[in-house]
């Protein structure tokens, strides 16, 4: 049984090699396996028709169509490692003073509320004063961390979006050599 397993295994791989020309008879095995045979190999063997292959060249058109294809996806690449950037720069920059400006409103929260038991006299009203002062000191800083923070993010914006244009350069240089006739042997 073993032998047949290796003969079947060693016919079909001739069979694959073998020229679309050649006939191809299928029979069946002792053991009533199929048998594929270049020549008839019993009265109920069978005609196999073969299917051509493929040429190995491919058309102007499907090569252009490729190419299309593979320049497309480089600059979806592109647009996806831009987008990754920026959500990477937003996380690191504002991430931080969220959360800071988020503790300096339960500051300013606070406050008020202990401006709220102020009372009615000179005394409440120094207490009120410095109150205010302290709210509005936490509120400028809040201000200055989010136009630092804007101005940080600007700055990864412009720096995500030159490296995409250098990217696409690249993408559209290898892509333009190849439309020339220099198809370079590594890559797509």
């Amino acid at each position: 049984m073993r032998i047949w397993s290796v003969f079947v295994a060693l016919l079909a791989v001739g069979l694959t090699s073998a020229p679309a020309a050649g006939q191809v008879y299928k029979c069946k095995g002792p053991g009533g396996e199929t048998v594929y045979a270049q020549n008839p190999c019993g009265s109920s063997a069978e005609q196999v028709k073969l299917r051509s292959t493929r040429p190995a060249t491919r058309s102007d058109a499907e090569l252009a169509n490729r190419e299309a294809v593979f320049r497309s996806t480089d600059m979806t690449d592109i647009a996806i490692a831009e987008r990754n950037c920026l959500s990477s720069a937003n996380s690191s920059i504002f991430g931080p003073v969220n959360s800071r400006a988020a503790d300096y409103q339960r500051q300013i929260a606070a406050l008020h509320s202990e401006a709220a038991t102020a009372k009615n006299n000179l005394a409440g009203a120094t207490f009120q004063a410095g109150i205010r002062n302290q709210i509005a000191a936490l509120q400028s800083t809040l201000s200055a961390e989010r136009l630092g923070a804007d101005s940080a993010m600007a700055a990864s914006r412009q720096r995500c979006a030159d490296e995409r244009r250098s990217k696409e350069a690249a993408v559209r240089s290898v892509y333009d050599a190849r439309s020339d006739g220099a198809r370079p042997a590594a890559g797509h």
